[in-house]
């Protein structure tokens, strides 16, 4: 396939909120000898009749600056097989349908059609689609051409324990030193995995299109690393006919903005929660049992309270705060949509004391049907034959045991989406939980040719739907019972899930071996990227657990993330044993430094809150990120093409986080124009440029772009 430097894909009619061009300035079909033309306005694809390529052009290009690449594919039997030539077109709405020949001598279809002026769908429905195994297409990719997107993970690695089915990462337990904004040399597949679990089958490029496959099979991009100079994209077929073609959309630029501009006009403009949601966020991993202690003369949870009061003492502002799973009764802490009194007793009086100080609350949930007991959710969904395909499916539900049963709710089911949403609901409306925390959703999910769920689609359509379907539902459920005035937040997601929801980096780690080994600061490294990939696949507003899911040991850690929170789409700390100042897993326990360190940030989020929300609602209109990375803003300048370790935080401001353990300088890159200090507002540099600046344990670099207004 021939793509010019701007390259567009839109997503199938079905998710459009409106399909087919803008016929006002005319879409133009023009058969030639050689060649057939579709053009809408400036914007130009070429079909070339043989050997069959399709060269897309807008006005926006350098001419000449087209690239050749090596077509459409599908394979059957185990035998790949290519489109060779056009043998007759015929115009259709907004394009043409191309009959086409293959190399097994089989006739195919092809249709070009304009989505809008800068989007382009190309479609290929090759013969006899029910026996095709696979689709695909290869992409020409230019040696220095850098390539965005596709997944929130830093690269594919192997499972940590495949002999038992854990579909983990080992680097996620491990990390290493990888990765950064350019995915080529990779190969990524799109099979959302826990924990990192941000995925999609849309790219960007420094060339300036950008590109999405539609549907949610399972597949592959191989992103010249077999063929440094092709782009090469394969999708496993289904049950459906719409998994049975190959669809896919090419978006013009030039610019990142424009691009997820009409990436999200076509898949859904992102969702942007209330005001509130940009304060920070308070939580632990799990509110122990124990003894309880006195708020307001009522007994309540010893850790709750500690938590609350210690806020007050120290001067640390109210914000949000999130109740993690356990907190509910039964099996897995999630089997009712009862209070576990045991752990939280006088949970009435409890809300009403938070709530009173002006928190916002927040719980856990995910498409789980835990316990078999007899009040049990998992009993229910069980007897009314709600249970997704998976292991032991005669054995009900048990959530503490992965290997014994299956739990997951069958999304798919046409009943499950009200049954789940309005228990919800109503637990939600009653206590004023006005925000949901949602796991999973990527684990022991069905996923193989064999395994049917209830609408008839196979594993292999519904893994990568799977998050997409939770995060709908869950946003329905708090939209009912609040209306605009409630946030869900998502760990997986796939094309379509910044509709329903924000979303967070997973179980960032501090720590090796899943927090008991020795400490890291790669997971901080690694939170910075993915932040920026998350923009890139249209998520503007995302977030990551400061200190790390794993309970940290080292404080240079803790300190850096929770200043690098402090400057992103949400600030939320908490994870698993303790992620507080006046109770440090580290030396001293009660850290003044890092008191004052933890109350500066979390006071600037109120500080940041005007400038937060005006940018959430420009995401929310054209899915521009609030953290986006240099080459939204400079992309003229080679310099930050692959720079991850700055960003912009909204127009005015640019980030330049430590993630060094014992770091106390850096150097930082000024792009072109004029910039000054946003601490130390005497400071003023001319870019481009580049200097080191000193950075103190409480200080992140943080710059002013000349002419903006932001509060301080």
């Amino acid at each position: 396939m021939v793509v010019s430097k701007s390259v567009s894909v839109v997503l199938a009619c079905s998710l459009l909120a409106a399909c087919g061009a803008d016929d006002g300035g005319g879409v133009r079909v023009t058969p030639g000898d050689s060649t057939i033309e579709v053009r809408l306005r400036d914007s130009v694809a070429v079909v070339d009749r043989d050997p069959f390529r399709i060269t897309f052009r807008a006005a926006s290009l350098r001419p000449g600056d087209d690239a050749v690449g090596g077509g459409l594919f599908y394979e059957r039997a185990g035998r790949r097989s290519h489109v060779t030539r056009v043998v007759g077109e015929r115009p259709i709405e907004s394009g043409v349908e191309l009959d086409v020949e293959t190399s097994e001598s089989a006739n195919a279809v092809v249709r070009l059609a304009f989505a809008t002026e800068h989007t382009l769908e190309v479609s290929f429905d090759p013969h006899d689609a029910s026996s095709v195994e696979v689709l695909g297409a290869r992409m020409f990719s230019p040696a220095g051409e850098v390539i965005y997107g596709l997944t929130e993970r830093l690269r594919d690695g192997p499972d940590l324990a495949p002999e038992i089915g854990l579909e983990v990462d080992r680097e996620e337990a491990f990390p290493l030193e990888v990765g950064s904004l350019d995915r080529r040399g990779d190969v990524v597949r799109m099979r959302v995995r826990p924990t990192f679990a941000i995925y999609g089958p849309f790219y960007q490029t420094s060339r300036g299109y950008g590109l999405l496959v539609d549907g949610t099979t399972l597949g592959e991009f191989d992103v010249a690393s077999s063929n440094p100079e092709v782009i090469e994209l394969r999708f496993r077929t289904g049950n459906t006919e719409r998994s049975q073609r190959l669809r896919f959309y090419l978006f013009d630029g030039p610019g990142h903005a424009r691009i997820l501009d009409e990436y999200t006009r076509l898949t859904g403009r992102p969702y942007v929660p209330p005001d509130w949601a940009f304060l920070h966020w308070r939580w632990r991993d799990e509110l122990a049992r124990g003894e309880p202690a006195l708020l307001d003369g009522v007994e309540m949870n010893a850790q709750l309270v500690e938590d609350v009061t210690m806020y007050e003492a120290l001067d640390i502002p109210v914000g949000v705060l999130l109740f993690d799973r356990p907190v509910l009764a039964g099996n897995f802490g999630f089997a009712r949509f009862e209070w576990d009194e045991e752990r939280l007793p006088h949970p009435a009086e409890m809300i009403d004391s938070l709530r009173s100080r002006g928190y916002r609350l927040m719980m856990w949930s995910s498409m789980w049907a835990c316990g078999n007991g007899r009040r049990d959710n998992g009993t229910e969904a069980y007897l009314l034959g709600y249970i997704a395909p998976g292991p032991n499916p005669d054995t009900p539900p048990d959530c503490e045991n992965t290997t014994a049963s299956s739990f997951v709710l069958d999304v798919t089911h046409p009943e499950v989406p009200s049954w789940w949403a309005d228990e919800l609901s109503a637990f939600v409306a009653r206590y004023q939980i006005q925000g949901i925390k949602l796991d999973r959703g990527e684990e022991h999910i069905a996923s193989e040719a064999a395994d049917t769920w209830a609408d008839g689609r196979s594993g292999v359509e519904v893994r990568n739907a799977y998050p997409v379907i939770q995060a709908r539902i869950h946003h329905d459920a708090m939209r009912a019972a609040f209306g605009d005035d409630a946030v869900v937040i998502a760990r997986s997601a796939y094309t379509g899930t910044q509709q329903w929801a924000i979303v967070w980096g997973g179980d960032s780690p501090a720590r090796e071996a899943f927090g008991t080994g020795k400490g890291t600061d790669l997971g901080l490294r690694a939170a910075i990227i993915e932040q920026q990939r998350a923009a890139f696949l249209g998520y503007p507003i995302w977030g990551s657990d400061s200190g790390g899911y794993y309970e940290f040991v080292d404080r240079d850690v803790f300190a850096r993330w929770i200043e690098f929170s402090a400057f992103s789409g949400i600030m939320e700390i908490g994870g698993r044993g303790t992620h507080a100042p006046w109770d440090m897993p580290t030396e001293p326990r009660f850290d003044v430094e890092m008191v004052d360190i933890y109350r500066k940030y979390t006071k600037l989020r109120e500080t940041l809150l005007p400038y937060l929300v005006e940018h959430a609602r420009r995401a929310g209109a054209t899915g521009m990120p609030i953290v986006r990375p240099l080459v939204f803003d400079f992309a003229d300048d080679s310099n930050v093409l692959d720079r991850w370790d700055q960003y912009m935080f909204g127009p005015g401001l640019m980030v330049a986080p430590v993630w060094r353990s014992g770091e106390r300088q850096r150097e930082v890159y000024f792009p072109a124009g004029r910039w000054s200090g946003y601490w130390d507002s005497s400071f003023e540099i001319e870019g481009p440029a580049a200097m080191v600046v000193e950075v103190p344990l409480d200080t992140i670099p943080v710059f002013v772009r000349d002419g903006s207004a932001v509060p301080r």
